[in-house]
């Protein structure tokens, strides 16, 4: 082809009942684009009727085509959809190859409804740049819905991006379902890539910072959640109180970020209304971990939150620091044995049972009974994760496992934390789960 291909128009053709070719839809259609290459899309003739494969010829000589600047999709059965709808997929994959960068159109107005859907869906679902667009011949309506020769009118369908954003909210509502917010929010941005109404834009940028928020959330990127939750403070007020709290408890444990060295390491604790809310948050987490099969990360996450629960009630009620224990406020009869666990640096360090039996120990814990009652349970639980490869062993954790001792595991911690709000040791802040395809709710 001598001249550059800049616009190619796919276009239907239907067939004249009567009249002339030439005051028919295609025959504007055709005026109107100025196309350098045109794919006609055309039924084949049967045994007993002719197909719009026979009135290609004139449409081109119409147009001015010479035989290298157009070419015939002809379909075998112009009303099965599916079939109509493979072959224009494959047709426009096609001419993305043939002509990089050109102008794709895509009128339907002709042709059977079966033919007319498909070039539409087939156009929708093309991928690649540019967009295909869409096109159709308005005016009053005929016999048979025909447009009557002198009504014709063009305007882009409109539209067209806004439809095409929406196919990918069922990509982002399968990614929230496995609480996957990362694939979910590049879903939502894929989908923004592209002109927008104003309205459908702003929604799907809500969505997709949203998404964002809760993948830092799940990360523990704690700062970068609270920034994009205090653009919706006004709807989501009670998950920014949650992490207010989470970045406390965060910021009391860290190893980078020390306190004065006046101050005990965990002293930021005692201006938290709701410390305890850290466990509940750690048990969510380890339940979107099962929700994605990876059993082992949520074995190992219920063990920290059953860990952070004897941790914080050392600490808030008794000024013990597991990771550096003041034995002048143990139990004089379990000093030496604590002491033993000195591993030459100074520190006493305690694990989660050995802090477990101390917190049961002590004078006026109001977990002291639950504790002791539950020990068996902590011990069973622990065997289980003990054997996985994220702790000490190599047993992988299945889904079974999980089912019988990982939901063990959770039970036993809800329960601490249930016996903690019912001695009024704990005021709980509302707290859950977090929400999964219903992100999207409103968003078609």
């Amino acid at each position: 082809m001598s001249q550059p291909v800049r616009r190619v128009l796919v276009l239907n053709v239907g067939k004249p009942l009567d009249g002339d070719p030439a005051e028919r839809p295609e025959a504007f259609a055709l005026r109107e684009a100025r196309p350098d290459y045109v794919v006609f899309v055309c039924s084949q003739p049967g045994d007993t009727q002719t197909g719009s494969l026979d009135f290609v010829d004139q449409y081109a000589t119409l147009a001015g085509l010479a035989p290298e600047q157009y070419e015939v999709l002809a379909l075998p059965d112009p009303d099965d959809l599916v079939r109509c709808y493979e072959a224009l997929v494959a047709r426009f994959a096609d001419l993305r190859q043939r002509f990089p960068g050109a102008e794709l159109l895509a009128d339907y107005t002709a042709g059977t409804k079966s033919m007319s859907a498909a070039l539409v869906l087939a156009a929708l679902d093309s991928e690649g740049a540019p967009e295909v667009q869409l096109r159709l011949v308005r005016g009053a309506r005929g016999r048979q819905a025909t447009v009557i020769p002198g009504t014709e009118s063009f305007a882009p369908v409109s539209g067209v991006h806004d439809v095409r954003a929406r196919r990918f909210l069922g990509l982002a509502r399968s990614a929230l379902e496995r609480y996957d917010y990362a694939e979910a929010a590049a879903t939502l941005d894929e989908a923004m890539r592209r002109e927008l109404s104003p309205t459908l834009r702003s929604q799907l940028e809500r969505a997709r910072n949203l998404c964002r928020a809760f993948d830092a959330w799940d990360r523990y990127e704690l700062p970068a959640a609270i920034r994009l939750f205090e653009l919706y403070r006004r709807d989501w007020h009670r998950q920014l109180a949650v992490l207010e709290q989470l970045q406390g408890v965060v910021a009391a444990f860290s190893l980078v970020e020390q306190p004065p060295t006046d101050q005990p390491r965990l002293a930021a604790l005692d201006r938290l209304r709701d410390p305890y809310v850290a466990v509940e948050d750690v048990l969510y987490n380890a339940e979107r971990r099962a929700a994605q099969a990876r059993y082992d990360d949520a074995m190992a996450r219920v063990y920290r939150a059953l860990e952070l629960l004897v941790q914080l009630r050392l600490w808030l009620g008794h000024r013990i620091d597991t990771a550096d224990v003041d034995l002048a406020r143990v139990p004089e009869e379990r000093r030496a044995q604590l002491a033993a666990r000195d591993r030459g640096n100074g520190a006493v360090r305690l694990a989660l049972v050995q802090a477990w039996d101390l917190l049961a120990d002590l004078p006026a814990e109001p977990l002291a009974d639950w504790l002791r009652a539950e020990r068996g349970r902590l011990l069973d639980w622990t065997k289980h994760r003990n054997a996985s490869l994220l702790a000490h062993g190599f047993s992988p954790v299945t889904g079974t496992i999980w089912q019988q001792h990982g939901q063990a595991g959770l039970a036993l911690c809800r329960a601490g934390l249930a016996e903690l709000a019912a001695r009024q040791v704990r005021r709980p802040l509302q707290h859950g789960q977090f929400p999964r395809a219903e992100l999207l709710n409103g968003l078609g």
